[in-house]
């Protein structure tokens, strides 16, 4: 995959269509262009991305998420109140990716961006040397709070 085509494409039309090497493709958001009310997963490469999404959190809470496998989908309230994205009991999703090839993707892009899944396309999507670590269906999922509260949900 060309890093810089995808770059560009994301600059241009702030959303980029991706298949990994098992065939699942999604598409990447930019926060900008994520519609309201819509079903997402923010994604981040650094733990310092997580302020801006769901405020200060204790050292606790940035051990979980730091030492978890990105196969982990959080599920947060969001900074400052009501935020587009969140899911129907307030709070918002995100998953701090690792694996190499893909964060260096998102390194690359230099913001957040919000996962949606694609059932069927009509554009290439660029193709993925790798599986994608997060799945349509099956994913684990956590709720955190900023407090350190934990609980495991049944996804």
């Amino acid at each position: 995959m060309d890093y810089r085509a995808v770059k560009s494409q994301f600059r241009q039309t702030g959303k980029i269509t991706l298949e990994d090497s098992r065939g699942q493709v999604f598409e990447w958001l930019s926060p900008g262009r994520y519609p309201t009310g819509a079903s997402g997963i923010f994604l981040i490469h650094e733990l310092y991305q997580l302020q801006a999404l769901v405020g200060s959190f204790s050292e606790v809470a940035l051990d979980i998420v730091e030492f978890s496998p990105d196969k982990v989908i959080f599920h947060s309230p969001p900074a400052n109140g009501p935020k587009d994205g969140m899911n129907s009991t307030g709070l918002i999703k995100f998953a701090l990716i690792k694996s190499p090839f893909w964060h260096r993707l998102l390194f690359e892009l230099r913001e957040t961006v919000v996962l949606q899944w694609v059932e069927n396309t009509e554009e290439a999507p660029h193709s993925g040397e790798q599986p994608f670590p997060l799945q349509a269906k099956g994913s684990k999922a956590m709720e955190l709070h900023a407090d350190g509260k934990v609980k495991i949900i049944n996804a």
